[in-house]
């Protein structure tokens, strides 16, 4: 790549964005965009013309302003004032829907800026600092619409690269440099740089950004931007992005072929008979990371995953109420009924079930065997515990699982994050669950991606693991003690002793006695 050297002047060049619109009507020229509607009267001739020169082309502020007076015809002083302060009113108001280029005059832009948020304006001023700049930790440099952006979880605005010399700049500031270094390194001149520097810290793309920033990774940061409204201008929510490139995944997913296990099924009016009241259940509910001396059974797993994952039913179509797909219904709740977590159940210690790793068939209520494998079972248990702090190897390591498609075919850029909530209360659910029934649980915060696609023999970009949760018998020390027994600089809060007071009335209910009378 020849880079040549720059010594004319830079400008801007202003445009609206492309998914602004002008409409007529009722004597009046509306602009929409995405912050809002903004219209002047079809008599005010020159404003007219600066909007729809906008829509058409790129132009700088000085073309606009000799515009508007040119159009206006104005002559006197007064008359020249009061257009112009109408046209930078109108700037003003549409702000953000406009799309800024700055490059060398009579060139197309170099760089081009475009908001993402309603409330924050780009004010591009040159890089005056002699400091060395480099890009923000958080930048991203990625490829959008056959162009080269920059943008971060943190900044408001994204930036296209338009020019191989504002992309080779960019890639300079990947380290920290002065903009005399930058302008040898470039073949431009300081004033070049300045401008274009100037431009991405606008942008809020550079490093001086700010320092309560430091405690997010790049990706995390990004991710929560650009998963919910508000700092993006991409496609989001429920907008079918497939419907009609391809069907939707089944509702329910087949189950692998592989050696079953028919798992024993609790009786409705049996639990409804001794089942803890919810308040003690919540109450007691905690993370136990430790199992009892006997293994948790097979009809206790049957029991947790009955309860906790099971398919209740399957409904739909139902277009009436834009839901082209098959809904789900399991005992936790998922956003459009979309039942995309599957169930896997790697067993360590379960009495009457091989050591082995299993896909939970939700639709059957059996467990069907994928991964006999020593090593690999044991590289899975192992993680869990390492999860933890080296805590005992549990009973079973329940992995939930994403089956991606059933979010991504309905919903644009938020579909991981709902997974993610689903896991969450698939964690709740399986706590209060494992805490009625006398079971030790413990949800983890990470997992092996990789080793788990391996054992459950999964394709990673389709279905991945998204959470791990163990599971095994309660050990004696966990049995109605106290959840707070141990832990230094305690201090409670509001009624901390319904805790104690839930653990000790489950124990006793578990053991057939009477529960210690609570002190007066």
């Amino acid at each position: 790549m020849t880079l040549t050297q720059s010594t004319r002047p830079y400008e801007r060049l202003l445009r609206l964005d492309p998914s602004s619109r002008l409409t007529s009507g009722g004597g009046q020229l509306a602009l929409w965009s995405r912050f809002g509607r903004v219209a002047v009267g079809e008599r005010d001739r020159p404003m007219v013309a600066v909007l729809q020169a906008l829509a058409t082309t790129e132009v700088t502020p000085t073309d606009l302003e000799r515009l508007a007076l040119a159009t206006a015809g104005a002559t006197a002083t007064d008359d020249e004032i009061a257009v112009l302060a109408r046209l930078h009113w109108l700037l003003d108001r549409i702000g953000n829907a406009l799309e800024q280029q700055i490059g060398p005059a009579g060139e197309p832009g170099w760089l081009r800026v475009t908001a993402l948020t309603g409330d924050l304006r780009f004010t591009h001023r040159p890089y005056t600092g002699n400091a060395p700049v480099a890009l923000s930790r958080l930048a991203l440099l990625r490829r959008r619409d056959g162009r080269m952006v920059v943008e971060s979880g943190l900044a408001p605005f994204r930036v296209g690269v338009l020019h191989e010399q504002a992309l080779a700049l960019v890639g300079a500031l990947a380290e920290p440099r002065t903009v005399a270094d930058l302008a040898a390194r470039l073949a431009l001149d300081e004033t070049a740089i300045r401008h274009l520097v100037g431009f991405l810290a606008a942008a809020q793309l550079t490093d001086a950004v700010d320092p309560a920033a430091d405690q997010w990774d790049p990706h995390e940061l990004y991710f929560h931007s650009r998963s919910r409204c508000g700092r993006t201008d991409e496609s989001f929510g429920a907008t079918f992005p497939f419907v009609d490139v391809r069907p939707p995944l089944p509702p329910v997913k087949p189950a692998p072929a592989g050696p079953a296990v028919v798992l024993p099924r609790p009786d409705f009016d049996a639990l409804r008979a001794t089942d803890p009241p919810l308040v003690l259940v919540q109450e007691a509910r905690r993370s136990v990371r430790g199992f009892g001396v006997e293994p948790m059974t097979l009809a206790q797993l049957g029991e947790f995953l009955y309860r906790v994952g099971r398919v209740r039913s399957v409904y739909g179509p139902d277009h009436d109420n834009r839901m082209p797909y098959e809904g789900v219904d399991r005992p936790y709740p998922t956003g459009g009924a979309s039942g995309d977590l599957e169930i896997y159940v790697t067993a360590h210690r379960v009495a009457g079930l091989p050591r082995a790793a299993y896909h939970y068939d939700a639709w059957e209520h059996r467990l069907v065997q994928v991964c006999d494998d020593p090593t690999l079972i044991q590289g899975l248990l192992a993680g869990a515990a390492q999860a933890t702090g080296g805590t005992p190897t549990p009973d079973a390591l329940i992995t939930f699982t994403s089956r991606f498609g059933r979010l991504t075919w309905k919903y644009d850029a938020m579909g991981y994050a709902a997974t993610l909530k689903h896991v969450g209360v698939a964690y709740q659910t399986a706590y209060l669950v494992a805490t009625a029934m006398g079971l030790a649980p413990c949800g983890l915060g990470s997992g092996d991606a990789h080793l788990s696609a391996r054992v459950f023999g999964l394709d990673w970009q389709v279905e991945s693991s998204v959470g791990e949760f163990m599971l095994g018998s309660l050990p004696r020390w966990a049995d109605g003690t106290d959840p707070h027994q141990g832990r230094t600089n305690w201090r409670g809060a509001n009624d901390p002793d319904w805790a104690r007071r839930a653990g000790r009335l489950l124990s006793a209910a578990r053991h057939d006695r009477v529960a210690p009378e609570e002190p007066s």
